[in-house]
């Protein structure tokens, strides 16, 4: 266990100047206030600094539109060692000729836009209040300024993946090269309202639950029989031999996948487009090509949920500061909000540890209980909501959280970053 955090992701302001319809703030179920942190609240921090590998200053809001954001970088970089890596991420829009050159005097190192397309058109109706000429203006202020002051500083992209723009992604790797960037970050979407959620690009079936389906599927059709009409058959009071072999083979097929520890959703599986995935795989592997042969790092989250999971903010020792100084183990729990999830609005509460303005920082990342919620979550012993063979329950769409079917009590059973659809920054923090 990591005497100090690695990471720290501070949030410098809840306030935006935009309206882009992926976010939480734009959303019905959305209760997060607006403020910004402060320089008194960074105090806190300090004795953090010497042991960090890096700190990014991002959060739901702009972080331009705090006017401290310099003040914030330039005092981390002081006390940080000198492989210690700052950054933030933006919309672009307030990156100005000057505010690049004083971002660069401060020390950043890494500068992420956001840009889901290369259609002005498609892009102004993502990003309401945007336009992708400012995010071509922002990147090429940072990259005037950082050329006249001999920065190191790296640019970068992140791109929100969605049904509407997936083709586009090949494009924007393109579109990047020509901008010098040498970074891009892509996320599925989250979806907080209905809509949104039919605009999500990931097929909901992890790929161990698709292969083992797809075992029985082929045995099954050996065997002359077609697993695919269960649904059809499975609430049939009289069935015929052939129907019974069919709900015998897919009980089967659900006691392997329990014993393999394997989550699946057979109706799920059932009605899954699978020309869908063989379209996302294909735009995945040409973004890759484009990527490699222009030196871009690119990070794509996974096509699928992962098996395995793995949540990167507990595993890497990361800290999550919000505006008001909450202190959260990760980007899911430090915002109260909703989120859809098969069709059902789930209520997220926030999960805070205390406040660096009541208790020292260094206390607070040394507690009891947030030490025993680290150890809980490197268990990995919640079940897999998004998996699962019955609708979401209210284990987990129920607020407060309490505990899950498992009767484990870390909310992280239906995280979507611990499955592996979701980026950040702090992926981009190293070399």
């Amino acid at each position: 266990m990591n005497e100090y955090p690695e990471k720290l992701i501070v949030e410098p302001t809840t306030r935006c100047n935009l309206k882009c319809e992926m976010c939480v703030k734009q959303s019905g179920g959305c209760a997060i206030p607006e403020g910004d942190f402060t320089e008194r609240q960074l105090d806190g921090l300090k004795p953090f600094f010497p042991h960090l590998k890096s700190i990014v200053f991002t959060g739901i809001g702009e972080p331009l539109l705090n006017r401290n954001l310099e003040i914030f970088i330039s005092e981390s970089k002081q006390d940080m060692p000198r492989s210690g890596l700052t950054g933030f991420q933006t919309n672009g829009k307030l990156m100005t000729k000057q505010r690049a050159a004083s971002l660069i005097a401060a020390g950043a190192d890494r500068i992420c836009v956001s840009v889901d397309s290369t259609m002005e058109d498609q892009f102004s109706s993502v990003r309401e209040g945007g336009a992708l000429s400012e995010a071509s203006a922002a990147l090429l202020n940072l990259k005037n300024a950082a050329a006249q002051s001999g920065s190191s500083l790296k640019t970068g992209i992140q791109f929100v993946l969605m049904k509407k723009n997936m083709e586009q992604l090949p494009e924007v790797i393109k579109w990047a090269e020509s901008k010098g960037v040498s970074f891009v970050l892509v996320s599925h979407l989250t979806a907080y309202d209905a809509p949104s959620e039919t605009e999500q690009a990931f097929p909901q079936n992890s790929r161990g639950a698709v292969n083992l389906f797809d075992r029985y599927l082929r045995k099954a059709e050996k065997a002359g029989m077609d697993l695919r009409r269960y649904k059809e058959i499975m609430w049939k009071p009289l069935k015929s031999e052939d129907d019974a072999e069919i709900v015998i083979r897919v009980r089967d097929l659900i006691k392997e996948a329990s014993r393999r520890g394997i989550f699946m959703d057979i109706a799920s599986l059932l009605d899954e487009d699978r020309k869908h995935a063989e379209r996302l795989e294909a735009i995945f592997t040409r973004s890759r090509n484009l990527a490699k042969k222009a030196g871009i790092r690119l990070t794509l989250p996974e096509i699928r949920p992962k098996n395995d999971r793995y949540c990167k903010f507990v595993e890497e020792g990361a800290m999550f500061i919000t505006w008001d100084g909450h202190i959260s183990p990760c980007y899911f729990l430090w915002h109260r909000f909703s989120c859809m999830r098969k069709g059902h609005v789930k209520q997220v509460s926030p999960l805070y540890f205390g406040n660096i303005m009541e208790h020292g920082a260094e206390g607070i990342w040394q507690k009891d209980n947030y030490t025993s919620f680290r150890n809980k979550v490197r268990l990995y012993d919640y079940p897999d909501c998004s998996n699962c063979n019955f609708p979401p329950c209210s284990y987990i769409l129920d607020a407060p959280f309490e505990q899950d079917c498992h009767t484990i009590d870390v909310p992280c059973c239906d995280c979507h970053w611990n499955l592996g659809l979701l980026n950040c920054l702090s992926d981009c923090t190293g070399s």
